[in-house]
């Protein structure tokens, strides 16, 4: 059996034993040009994230503009109701070029609350599924096209409206401010459920970028669980697989991730980088997909030590069904068109499945007679 790069992700989402354990890389990450054409043909799945919906508020002014500061380039970003006016600040991120990063929040004192709250009563979430569409035809059996949405509720507030300063400051002094934003976006969202939930996607990942060491696991219990879950039932009913960007270090919440109705754990990070391996994630979340991010760090060991790593792992996923490798962060330059190689010829010669310690065990015997 020798599947396309498209139809081994689906096989493994769909719980099967595919060919071999797939090793997917996101678009972003993946620059054009004779190495990522090398690896493609080698096997290796582009994998695209893809709005479903549009956002529309069609009483708030939303006014952005760009400048140089320092020589940096700068965003500012204001949303303009009849209410009052909030702003954002926004830097590029200057290694990579594919992000801006926020420096200031909308929420800046408690009066501006008020703006936000018209903000989000404004909100609406309109079907837009033609982007989606057209990238699955683009893509064909090369890659594998995901349904992206947004932040669950109190991540938003977190990390796109308050900060975490502004929001550690005031879930002491006013928590019920920040509830009230809370239930106002969680009511909202009811609409991009439904939304998503009618969309051609079969996999639709929904919040992410959690952070154990912010949330805690009470507030994760509490204010982040019923959203999956709620989500999570309306995806079900329709045939489809709902999966949370969980890259940070997940040790505190992992037992909690494990309860909840999340079919894909997806950029989960392990060790030398966060602070679970393979093989207690496995545990921790059962049944779960696990489509894990290669960890950062050991891009930059060399050809041995990635082997290694590889082979490490893939010990941890024994039998090696519902597991996925992926590269969901940034790679230097003048690293990834090298380390990409590594980890797929690995996986051809060692990522056959079913897995077995045998064979891996075998693996790592020859490469150290080898050394």
């Amino acid at each position: 059996m020798n599947l396309s790069p498209r139809a081994r992700v689906e096989a493994t989402l769909r719980g099967e034993m595919a060919d071999r354990v797939p090793f997917t890389v996101y678009w972003l990450m993946f620059p054009r040009g004779q190495a990522e054409r090398s690896l493609r043909n080698a096997g290796v799945t582009i994998v695209e994230r893809v709005p479903l919906f549009q956002v529309q508020m069609p009483h708030v002014e939303i006014v952005t503009w760009e400048y140089l500061q320092d020589g940096e380039l700068q965003q500012r970003r204001e949303l303009r109701t009849p209410v009052g006016t909030v702003y954002s600040t926004f830097r590029r991120e200057q290694t990579f070029g594919t992000s801006f990063w926020q420096t200031d929040y909308y929420v800046k004192n408690e009066a501006d609350y008020d703006v936000l709250e018209f903000v989000l009563r404004d909100r609406d979430y309109a079907p837009a599924y033609e982007q989606y569409l057209l990238q699955e035809k683009r893509y064909g059996e090369d890659g594998y096209i995901v349904g992206n949405t947004e932040y669950s509720p109190m991540n938003m507030l977190i990390y796109d409206f308050l900060g975490i300063e502004r929001f550690a400051l005031d879930w002491a002094d006013r928590p019920q401010r920040i509830l009230s934003v809370y239930e106002l976006l969680r009511e909202k969202q009811r609409r991009m459920f439904e939304v998503c939930a009618d969309s051609p996607a079969q996999l639709i990942l929904y919040g992410g970028n959690i952070s154990q060491e912010v949330v805690g696991l009470q507030r994760f219990q509490r204010y982040y669980l019923p959203c999956f879950n709620e989500f999570a039932g309306l995806l079900h009913h329709q045939g489809k697989l709902i999966g949370c960007h969980l890259d940070a270090r997940m040790a505190t919440l992992a037992e909690a991730v494990g309860e909840s109705n999340l079919d894909v754990i997806e950029a989960f990070t392990p060790v030398p980088t966060c602070d679970m391996t393979v093989a207690q994630a496995r545990r921790a979340f059962g049944n779960k997909i696990l489509w894990i991010n290669f960890p950062s760090s050991v891009h930059l060991e060399p050809e041995r030590r990635i082997q290694a790593e590889l082979i490490r792992i893939l010990g941890e996923a024994i039998p090696g069904d519902r597991f996925l490798i992926s590269i969901t962060e940034d790679v230097p330059e003048d690293t990834w068109p090298e380390s990409f190689r590594i980890l797929n010829e690995g996986l051809n010669r060692w990522g056959t499945l079913p897995l077995s310690e045998e064979k891996l065990s075998s693996a790592a015997r020859r490469r150290s007679l080898d050394a």
